[in-house]
């Protein structure tokens, strides 16, 4: 599975999971299915343990955790983390996320 995640994302992963995760956790991230067809899929991520059935993927001593459902649509995907004036966190660009239906701005 291709995954990329930004150095500044690494970084911060690293401080985030070494105050809150134990030693066999990482960041789990799950497809949420489709949103506005204009904005793509959405994404949860939370701290978790690996399962059986899931792809363990690893940045920077960070463990990432994606199940198989969640896997098709974070492919090719990139994991950044922003600081600007009016947002702080995590964005997930992932091309082959599934959009929704129509939305009420108008896309089709």
């Amino acid at each position: 599975m291709l995954l990329t995640v930004t150095p500044n994302a690494a970084e911060r992963l690293v401080s985030i999971l070494g105050d809150q995760a134990s030693e066999n956790e990482g960041l789990r991230i799950l497809a949420r299915g489709g949103g506005c067809a204009c904005s793509g899929g959405s994404f949860a991520m939370g701290i978790d343990a690996p399962t059986s059935d899931g792809s363990i993927l690893e940045f920077s001593g960070v463990k990432i955790i994606v199940d198989p459902m969640s896997a098709q649509q974070l492919e090719g995907a990139s994991i950044d983390y922003v600081e600007e004036v009016m947002r702080q966190g995590f964005t997930i660009d992932a091309p082959n996320a599934a959009a929704g239906g129509a939305c009420g701005c108008g896309g089709h």
